[in-house]
């Protein structure tokens, strides 16, 4: 949410978050910390500054049977893309999968980059 809610505040915009629905006690723990970073705020982003870019105090859910093509694309990019990192980490074994590769190949020029510092860790990859 933090690179979402930057996001849109650099724009001058402002945005829904959208989720999958995974199930009744999944779904009430991502509605508590959806609700708790709007309110509180995280370690590096104020609640004001989410508060600003979101257009709503709770998430959205849907179900994988709603088709919304934002959290389709989110399902093709998410796994790809975080092997990527992991394997840049050493944290893993390269997969020699070559689909997940061209995605993230395809995906990597979107990336939030610094534009002062031209580094892409903090600003377009966060790890926690």
């Amino acid at each position: 949410m933090d690179r979402y809610s930057g996001w849109l505040v650099y724009k001058n915009a402002v945005g829904d978050v959208i989720a999958e629905s995974r199930g009744k006690e999944e779904d009430l723990q991502l509605k508590q910390a959806y609700r708790r970073v709007y309110e509180s705020g995280t370690l590096m982003y104020p609640h004001e500054r989410h508060q600003a870019a979101l257009t709503s105090r709770d998430i959205k859910l849907k179900k994988k049977t709603d088709d919304i093509a934002g959290l389709q694309l989110a399902d093709i990019l998410a796994h790809p893309v975080k092997q990527a990192f992991l394997v840049e980490r050493g944290l893993i074994a390269v997969s020699g999968e070559t689909f997940g590769k061209k995605i993230f190949e395809a995906a990597w020029d979107k990336l939030n980059v610094c534009s002062r510092q031209g580094k892409i860790d903090g600003y377009g990859v966060v790890w926690l």
